[in-house]
């Protein structure tokens, strides 16, 4: 059994190049809160070379924030926002030869939508613009996964090694101490994922997680140790 390793990409951390050959698949900023033609255009690269599956990771327009604050705006804006995005990354993807697979929505916005089915159903709309054919990467209990599964998308299933989760299944805001998982931390909770599919939240509770794939943060101090670590124990 091989456990699928994704990453979010393109977000210029120092040691990308060393992430692309540890993971199946990406999720490629584009535009909204990180990244231009170029980075794009480089990651799309990358995903060629080292055969992972190509996916984009739009946000709520905000570079200023990284697409970490909140952000209340009309849904016919944020829609446009969000297809342009897609757009870019998809364009680009094509004139490589190459397919746009899924979409991931980025920071507060994946945080937001997780609980709020209108936003969910905004995200989902915008992918059904572009191609209809776009699979979401999503927390399977989330808002986000059931919109998907409403329109007939296909849903990927995400759990995270890297980070801590609320007992809902959200995760713990980066603001809060121990948010963030060490190496060790990260690879004992990717093991627990791949043998019993649950982790210990923040409270101590045991949270049953559905995933096919396991992402690890690639902005993250330490994501090349993490995904090393892992890849050693999960073998």
């Amino acid at each position: 059994m091989i456990i699928d390793l994704s990453a979010d990409l393109g977000e210029g951390a120092p040691r990308e190049d060393e992430v692309w050959p540890l993971i199946h698949a990406a999720n490629v900023a584009c535009g909204g809160h990180v990244g231009d033609e170029q980075s794009m255009h480089a990651a799309v690269l990358q995903a060629r070379k080292h055969d992972v599956r190509l996916g984009a990771h739009p946000s709520y327009p905000d570079r200023e924030h990284f697409g970490r604050r909140s952000i209340t705006m009309p849904a016919a804006q944020l829609h446009d926002a969000l297809r342009e995005q897609l757009l870019q990354l998809y364009a680009i993807a094509a004139r490589e030869g190459l397919a746009l697979q899924h979409v991931k929505p980025h920071g507060a916005l994946y945080n937001d939508a997780h609980h709020d089915a209108e936003l969910a159903t905004v995200i989902i709309d915008a992918m059904h613009a572009v191609d209809p054919s776009l699979s979401l990467v999503a927390p399977d209990t989330s808002a986000m996964a059931e919109a998907a599964r409403g329109r007939g998308t296909n849903v990927i299933r995400e759990a995270f090694a890297d980070r801590r989760y609320n007992a809902d299944g959200s995760l713990l805001s980066r603001k809060e101490a121990g948010s963030l998982l060490t190496v060790d931390e990260a690879r004992g909770q990717a093991l627990l994922l791949a043998r019993e599919s649950a982790v210990i939240a923040r409270d101590g509770s045991r949270l049953p997680i559905a995933f096919d794939t396991i992402c690890i943060h690639a902005d993250m101090e330490g994501a090349v140790e993490r995904l090393r670590a892992i890849r050693a124990a999960l073998s």
